[in-house]
């Protein structure tokens, strides 16, 4: 099972790896590209393209880490609320024993009939 998977792998990038240099290879159109003003130097198109896409691959996984990273901050935060309050009831249960066992037992008393 474990080297079917690598082999499926391994045809997916190779897979990739092909379009990649196929979509270079076809899009070697000089292009100039205007962005408020600004002019970029005339590149292929493909070298565009492909630095849009590595930027995405950057840039998305650090957009979605920061909201998971405040989600386990507060995730451990709690944790330590919950492990104080536990030792809270802890101490109030044991205080709680400790008055039953020190107070005398009352007899009970005749209901007048």
């Amino acid at each position: 099972m474990r080297s079917f998977k690598r082999l499926l792998v391994v045809i997916i990038a190779l897979a990739l790896a092909a379009g990649v240099v196929f979509f270079t290879l076809e899009n070697r159109t000089t292009t100039q590209l205007v962005f408020f003003g600004w002019l970029t130097p005339e590149l292929p198109m493909a070298l565009y393209v492909l630095s849009a896409f590595v930027l995405g691959l950057i840039i998305g996984p650090l957009v979605s880490w920061w909201p998971h990273q405040r989600m386990r901050m507060r995730y451990n935060k709690q944790v330590k609320q919950l492990k104080v309050y536990e030792q809270r009831i802890s101490a109030l249960e044991k205080a709680a024993a400790e008055q039953d066992a020190a107070t005398p037992a009352v007899a009970e008393l005749p209901h007048a009939s």
